[in-house]
């Protein structure tokens, strides 16, 4: 085993804040961990894929590059999804990582490229789930002008799980990343996501809801390089921690010179249960370019006594009203998911 950081702050606030970076131990050696794809359109191309081929060592990581480096030094080769320009993918790509499933001791890593043609649409949903010692997965994203990629994933690891998903991509031209993350298992889960906002009027929208409960960590750093004109970003983050759980939320806004009448707007509201919760929140606007508009803000706190007494004069029992609480601000999220079916099979209807 050895240590790497991850995860990084784009400019470092105070050290003794610890949220600068996140040190995780991972192993020495990867295999390669392919996935069950139980939905493949007709009109996606797909295959084996070295990295290096489609121009995607350029693509900066949520990770960061140590994290990059060690994916690139397993030699795992990964898979592509391709779509031609002009079409667009109405069935979604449906990928199952079950972990309980994979052999070996070593760590598993998961590598994916996907690249849109002008004017193409795909959706693709990962589901990860299972119990792993560790795993990685590492995203890489090349979308041309006008092209919309929705890629929504699901995390319902077992306990004691450790986990990072790595995800980059860039821009072009009206291009954009529409991103839904749920994570409500367990185990230690880092989440990173990176987008190079190359083209004009290019998009990137974060969706993310979550539940950590016991000893667990969850580790989010969200990056959106602001390059082009007219560019925008929208991060909404919802989530809720119990137990003695552990949270941080970074979301940088980087508005880069150039990047003019560029727009950034980033939210997290935190539901803290218990008392033992530990949670950090790091909302970063960074401003080279003077004809831009961010806006932040983060909401943090307990359920009001106002709306346990109104619940519990509807003759909802407390321990209820903290379950109802905590399920909606994921349920919430599921019901964006662009997926009739993945969205029916977490809210549990037949």
């Amino acid at each position: 085993m050895k240590n790497i950081n991850i995860n990084f702050l784009p400019v470092p606030t105070w050290t003794w804040l610890k949220v600068n970076e996140r040190n995780v131990s991972v192993p020495d050696t990867l295999s390669r961990m392919d996935p069950d794809v139980e939905n493949m359109p007709d009109e996606v191309k797909s295959g084996a894929v070295d990295f290096s081929s489609l121009c995607l060592g350029d693509v900066e990581l949520g990770a960061g590059a140590e994290f990059r480096d060690y994916s690139h030094r397993a030699h795992t080769g990964g898979t592509s999804f391709t779509v031609s320009a002009g079409v667009k993918v109405s069935e979604p790509i449906r990928i199952v990582y079950d972990y309980n499933k994979a052999s070996g001791e070593a760590g598993k890593l998961s590598r994916t490229a996907i690249v849109l043609g002008e004017e193409a649409e795909l959706t693709v949903v990962m589901m990860f789930k299972g119990k792993t010692d560790f795993a990685a997965n590492d995203i890489r994203i090349k979308a041309a002008k006008n092209a919309k990629l929705n890629l929504v994933e699901i995390f319902m690891l077992e306990e004691g799980s450790s986990f990072i998903d790595s995800i980059g991509g860039r821009y072009l031209e009206k291009a954009g990343l529409k991103l839904i993350q749920v994570n409500s298992g367990k185990g230690d889960v880092s989440l990173g996501c990176c987008a190079d906002l190359d083209g004009y009027k290019s998009n990137l929208d974060i969706e993310t809801g979550y539940l950590v409960t016991g000893e667990d960590k969850l580790d989010i750093n969200y990056v959106a390089r602001h390059r082009g004109k007219l560019t925008d970003t929208k991060i909404s983050v919802s989530g809720v921690l119990r137990d003695k759980a552990e949270k941080t939320f970074r979301g940088t806004i980087d508005f880069i010179k150039g990047c003019k009448e560029a727009t950034g707007d980033e939210r997290e509201d935190v539901l803290l249960m218990d008392e033992g919760v530990h949670n950090n929140t790091v909302p970063l606007i960074l401003c080279a370019e003077e004809d831009v508009e961010g806006a932040h803000g983060a909401s943090i706190g307990k359920i009001s006594d106002e709306i346990l007494l109104y619940l519990m004069s509807r003759g909802i029992p407390e321990a209820e009203i903290t379950e109802l609480m905590a399920k909606s601000r994921i349920d919430a999220v599921i019901g964006r998911i662009p997926d009739e079916y993945t969205r029916n099979q977490l809210l549990g209807e037949q």
